[in-house]
């Protein structure tokens, strides 16, 4: 009875953080809807969602409106308030672009993070492929962030940590083309650090141990 009262409250603690996992970790795979997701910028009408065209799966995007701005994707609430636990880990996505005709990019703010009064700009190292799909993990560390621009100071660790321990925004880049283009945006992912992981799966080890120990007590 008492190894049977013990591997029920480890269950119960399993599950528990499961729970705390699930709720502070976001992903989105689009292959339902568009999950909150918006755009903002130089967009023409809301954000798109298919359920075919991903990588793989559904997706959503976005068309330009061509009036010299530039869309961005905003991720909802899930991917915002304290996200201090996704320190140190990448945040993931995957972008396509389409446009016609010949390649005329430009550079600006890819990744955006906003809390604690601060703005955080990051630059992917490469512009997404036109008509097809592009995978990016982007670090969320200070070193790469800078100050409201691409041209502003590096982000401390204290700047970076403030603002991921309050995060009010989050917006990644559709628009990489100047002129008519076609934005797409497929699974998003912000997860816990490898700590709180290690910690979840040794929980389960436990859990699997305490019960072998109870089928074998069951035999004896």
């Amino acid at each position: 009875m008492k190894r049977l009262v013990s591997t029920v409250s480890t269950l119960a603690a399993l599950a528990a953080a499961v729970t705390s996992l699930s709720a502070h970790g976001a992903l989105s795979t689009f292959d339902s809807g568009t999950q909150g997701w918006s755009a903002t910028g130089d967009a023409t009408g809301d954000l798109q969602w298919s359920a075919v065209g991903g990588n793989p799966g559904g997706h959503v995007f976005i068309d330009d409106r061509t009036t010299g701005g530039v869309t961005y994707f905003v991720a909802p609430d899930m991917y915002l308030g304290n996200k201090s636990f996704a320190a140190g880990t990448m945040l993931t996505f995957d972008l396509r672009q389409v446009y016609p005709g010949g390649a005329n990019q430009f550079n600006d703010e890819d990744v955006i993070l906003q809390g604690a009064g601060l703005t955080l700009a990051y630059d992917l190292a490469t512009n997404p492929a036109n008509g097809g799909w592009t995978s990016y993990a982007v670090p969320l560390s200070a070193g790469a962030w800078h100050i409201d621009t691409l041209n502003g100071a590096v982000a401390s660790e204290a700047q970076f940590a403030s603002v991921l321990s309050n995060l009010t925004g989050l917006r990644i880049r559709a628009e990489y083309q100047s002129g008519a283009d076609v934005g797409s945006l497929d699974n998003v992912s912000m997860v816990p650090e490898p700590s709180a992981l290690a910690m979840l799966l040794s929980g389960g080890a436990l859990v699997h141990w305490l019960g072998r120990r109870r089928r074998t007590g069951a035999h004896q």
